[in-house]
């Protein structure tokens, strides 16, 4: 699958996030997103906001910008940032709420992997309270949950993101769509970590209310 080859590829030179690599696996990822349906709506607007900010720094200096590091330092260094209290928008704003979005989806696409596991709405709304909802104000913590109480039953969830019709989800095509879920966010795990582990070793966490 290609969004798993994308991220896979993502951790280079030793342990660096490669910055151009990151981008081109969220840019493809977005597509899958966007195939969820009206209930990952405001997930995939975020996500490409979020994207679009990031981007705007890495056209200007995409050598400067090679690794996620050296991106975060030069606004660092330009004094953009207040400490942790960053700038929005900014790359690193971008960075942080890209990284909080895929937490998200990890927990949420984990839950579709056993058939007898909550029902996908539900799981939606544990991963964002996890992930999401202690960095929303109080207007995001109203609509983000509202939309994600639309995620339909597992079965037509999984054919939305499998791009397929509900009647064509035979087991075969299931645990193909299920193999794909399980890459991705096993692929996801060590990135997340040494994305956040980044942030805060740079003193960029930036734990705020939106």
């Amino acid at each position: 699958d290609d969004v798993v080859r994308c991220f896979a590829s993502v951790i280079q030179d030793g342990n660096q996030i490669d910055t151009s690599q990151l981008l081109k696996a969220c840019r493809a990822h977005l597509v899958l997103i966007q195939s969820g349906g009206s209930a990952l709506r405001l997930v995939a607007k975020d996500l490409e906001s979020n994207l679009q900010k990031v981007e705007i720094l890495f056209k200007k200096s995409p050598r400067e910008a090679k690794h996620l590091i050296s991106l975060l330092e030069i606004e660092r260094s330009s004094g953009l940032h207040d400490g942790n209290i960053l700038k929005d928008p900014s790359a690193a704003i971008g960075m942080l709420w890209i990284r909080r979005s895929l937490s998200f989806q990890s927990d949420l696409f984990d839950s579709l992997i056993s058939s007898r596991g909550q029902h996908p709405k539900d799981a939606a709304l544990d991963s964002y309270q996890k992930h999401l909802s202690p960095y929303h104000g109080w207007m995001l913590r109203t609509v983000f949950p509202a939309s994600l109480s639309q995620i339909p039953a597992r079965e037509t969830f999984l054919s939305k993101l499998g791009d397929i019709e509900i009647e064509d989800l035979d087991h075969n095509t299931e645990s193909k769509i299920l193999k794909k879920l399980t890459a991705l966010t096993s692929t996801w795990e060590p990135l997340l970590a040494l994305w956040k582990d980044t942030f805060e070793t740079m003193g960029l966490e930036d734990t705020r209310r939106v």
